[in-house]
C-alpha cells in the first residue's frame, strides 16, 4: 500500500474529516515542500472507499458539490497497524 493512503488513514484516525480538510491537515504537516493535488486527495480516498478501509460518514451540501466525510473503518485501522 502506498504510503499516502497510509497517511490518509493516519489523519482518519483522528477524526473523520472532508477531503479538503485532509489535503490541508497533510500539506500542514507533510507538504511543505511539495503540497498534495486534491486530485491525488480524492482519487486515493476513491480507492479506500472501494477498498472497504474507509466509509462516508456524512454529506453536508455546499454552495458547490456536495461534501462527504470520510471516517476510518475497522479494516482500515487494522491495515494501518
Amino acid at each position: 500500500m502506498s504510503l499516502l493512503r497510509h497517511t490518509l488513514l493516519g489523519l482518519l484516525e483522528e477524526r473523520p474529516r472532508h477531503g479538503y480538510d485532509l489535503k490541508r491537515a497533510y500539506d500542514e504537516r507533510f507538504g511543505h515542500d511539495r503540497p498534495l493535488p486534491y486530485g491525488q486527495v480524492y482519487a486515493t480516498l476513491a480507492r479506500l472507499l472501494r477498498d472497504g478501509l474507509v466509509e462516508v460518514d456524512g454529506v453536508e451540501p455546499g454552495e458547490g458539490p456536495e461534501r462527504k466525510r470520510y471516517a476510518i473503518t475497522a479494516a482500515g485501522v487494522t491495515d494501518v497497524e
